[in-house]
């Protein structure tokens, strides 16, 4: 790796990335258990997706939200994502946490969904527990359901990316390959679960 220049006391060294075949060094082979477990962040969020598109709308109308309000409600999260999405993945590809670039914004993106799901979901009965007033309960029960899903599709929607920017981090070409591959495998059971939820009863 280091070689003599022909002058005493002086060396030069090759870097590991110029030794390797394309200028980088090549990761290690990930065996198929970590490729599976790396997939099933997809997994979750995509039943995460199912839980919501299943029970958002009963939810909303049970709160009592105005009709003129539902178009906000989905409108919000594609616009923070617009927005926010290139200031998320800058921050990312300059992280220099201990747990690396991406596992950071994977794990705090998941807790956020958690809690949106958790607000949505228990908003109401929350409100009712703290609040006696009919009307006060009634706007900060819709207050929090709408922060709740705004915060869930946020979230959902920004893990994506730290999710396959880790996998291409950390993998060989080839399991690249094979983890989109399981990715697609489990988000697309997802998909047909969420067919089945949506059905009417």
């Amino acid at each position: 790796m280091g070689d003599s220049s022909g002058q005493p006391g002086i060396h030069t060294y090759k870097s590991l990335a110029e030794e390797g075949p394309f200028g980088s060094v090549e990761p290690p082979k990930r065996p198929t258990g970590s490729l599976v477990m790396h997939s099933m962040a997809m997994f979750g969020r995509e039943f995460c997706y199912a839980v919501e598109a299943a029970y958002v709308t009963p939810v909303l109308l049970s709160v009592g939200l105005p009709k003129s309000l539902y178009s906000m409600v989905w409108l919000l999260s594609p616009i923070l994502g617009f927005l926010l999405q290139p200031v998320v993945g800058l921050a990312s590809d300059h992280c220099r946490a201990r747990w690396g670039r991406r596992r950071p914004y994977i794990l705090t993106l998941g807790v956020v969904m958690l809690l949106g799901m958790a607000m949505y979901l228990n908003g109401d009965a929350i409100v009712s527990a703290l609040i006696a007033d009919p009307r006060t309960k009634l706007i900060w029960a819709i207050s929090i359901t709408m922060i709740g899903v705004v915060l869930f599709d946020f979230a959902a929607d920004f893990i994506d990316g730290p999710i396959k920017a880790y996998l291409f981090d950390v993998c060989t070409h080839r399991d690249k390959e094979r983890g989109l591959h399981y990715h697609a495998l489990f988000t697309g059971r997802e998909y047909s679960r969420k067919s089945i939820l949506r059905l009417p009863r």
